[in-house]
């Protein structure tokens, strides 16, 4: 994993600490925070193997399906 992922995930790790102490009385709030970290981490591991990220593959799609109705 290069430095900058690792930093992310570092980061990452730091908000799901902070969600779990903001959060812990508040199960729906602690589980919103938990599956936004979840998603950030699955994209990281998708970058991490050499693939895009689904977030980033709809923002390409929407692109070439807005060019193309232009």
């Amino acid at each position: 994993m290069s430095r900058y992922l690792e930093e992310a995930a570092a980061l990452l790790r730091r908000a799901a600490e902070i969600n779990e102490q903001k959060n812990g009385s508040m199960p729906f709030n602690r589980m919103a925070g938990q599956e936004r970290i979840a998603r950030e981490f699955a994209t990281l591991g998708a970058i991490d193997k050499g693939l895009l990220p689904a977030e980033i593959v709809q923002d390409v799609l929407r692109a070439l399906t807005d060019r193309q109705t232009a």
